[in-house]
């Protein structure tokens, strides 16, 4: 990769956002370290098995001692990331990325606590329920509720939630609109509506995407994107979301992440039951023990979760593939690429090791070089 020979801009991009990109990765770094030293703290203390007998002898049964224990973890820990939160947006603020004023940014974040909070305690609910009615099965039950959730909230998603956070208005009348429903209309692509995502009120980065199932089918193309580019770029861009549903990316990536979620609760099951904890049948009905699955499911969840990333590059590469050459759009897609990692404050050229850990995309290099090649 190092031989290649990269265009001078890519290059002084990188080195220019590398204090941007750093100051995020550390932050997150901090956090994700302040994980396990609480965590380790917690488990080695014996806090959160003490913590659950203190909710019991205060009264507590049921459902309500789930809802204290994983009710305070989740406010406290909230609470002690706030900070952290904010730096995220501080950096973002400062690098001229986020044009969000501190209230703004706030309110979106209770607006995310708020939201969080509601499907949360859904989900906690059900899982109790499970938990206490379903013996040795509740995991495999658990699993078709998440799996059923998750294809609901993809459903909502366009229509109810992404609005709360961005204006969601139908792309205006035009050649542009008429064109874009043109393609839908020659790949059998039925949308009920093309979408302008309002991003440039809060942020200067740009993206597309597609939305929904079924009904609720939309693609949406930000503004900061509409506003910017070419004609023929915004075409492009719509081309490799087009690509995405004519390839059906949505329902392959939840067929993957549906067995990757029934295996690793699975195994969480059986190696949290069988090794850690032999002695307790009925372990999972109380509520650290649940903690100590969800733990167990997080760690098994690392390798699929690269497994998952590979499967994104792929899938992304095909969506560039379908843009490229049934739309005849590969050199406007690889110049609204370029455009949109300059824009993004993205790297050109990511370390190898930092793409296949981490990258749900394929390097910009990669995908900008093999489109114009």
């Amino acid at each position: 990769m190092g031989t290649k020979p990269f265009p001078a801009s890519w290059s002084e991009h990188d080195a220019r956002v590398r204090p941007y990109i750093r100051a995020h990765r550390l932050v997150s770094s901090f956090q994700t370290l302040l994980l396990l030293v609480v965590l380790g703290f917690l488990l080695e203390r014996h806090e959160l098995a003490a913590f659950e007998a203190a909710l019991t002898a205060r009264g507590a049964h049921g459902f309500s001692l789930f809802l204290w224990f994983f009710g305070t973890l989740v406010v406290l820990w909230e609470l002690a990331t706030l900070p952290l939160s904010a730096a995220h947006y501080v950096i973002d603020r400062r690098h001229g990325i986020s044009k969000q004023t501190f209230i703004g940014w706030f309110a979106d974040h209770a607006k995310g606590w708020a939201l969080g909070g509601a499907l949360g305690l859904i989900v906690l609910l059900v899982t109790w329920y499970f938990v206490t009615h379903c013996g040795d099965l509740w995991w495999l039950a658990l699993g078709g509720f998440f799996l059923l959730f998750s294809v609901v909230l993809a459903q909502l998603a366009p229509v109810l939630l992404v609005p709360l956070f961005f204006k969601m208005n139908p792309l205006p009348e035009g050649d542009l609109r008429t064109r874009l429903f043109e393609l839908c209309d020659k790949f059998k692509i039925t949308v009920k509506e093309i979408y302008l995502l309002g991003l440039g009120d809060k942020t200067e980065k740009g993206n597309a995407a597609f939305m929904g199932l079924g009904k609720t089918k939309r693609i949406a193309i930000g503004d900061t994107i509409y506003e910017k580019y070419p004609a023929d770029q915004v075409v492009a861009v719509f081309g490799h979301e087009l690509g995405h549903m004519v390839h059906w990316d949505i329902w392959k990536g939840l067929a993957l992440s549906s067995a990757s979620l029934l295996l690793t609760f699975g195994l969480a099951h059986y190696i949290a039951r069988d090794w850690i904890l032999p002695r307790w049948f009925t372990w999972i009905e109380a509520p650290f023990g649940l903690f100590l699955f969800f733990v167990m499911v997080s760690l098994l969840s690392i390798p699929a979760g690269f497994l998952e990333k590979a499967f994104s590059r792929w899938r992304e590469n095909k969506a560039d593939d379908f843009a490229a050459k049934n739309l005849g759009m590969g050199k406007p897609l690889a110049d609204a690429l370029e455009a949109l990692t300059f824009q993004n404050r993205g790297y050109f050229v990511p370390s190898a090791f930092r793409e296949f850990f981490l990258f749900s995309h394929p390097a910009p290099w990669r995908r900008i070089t093999r489109l114009r090649g």
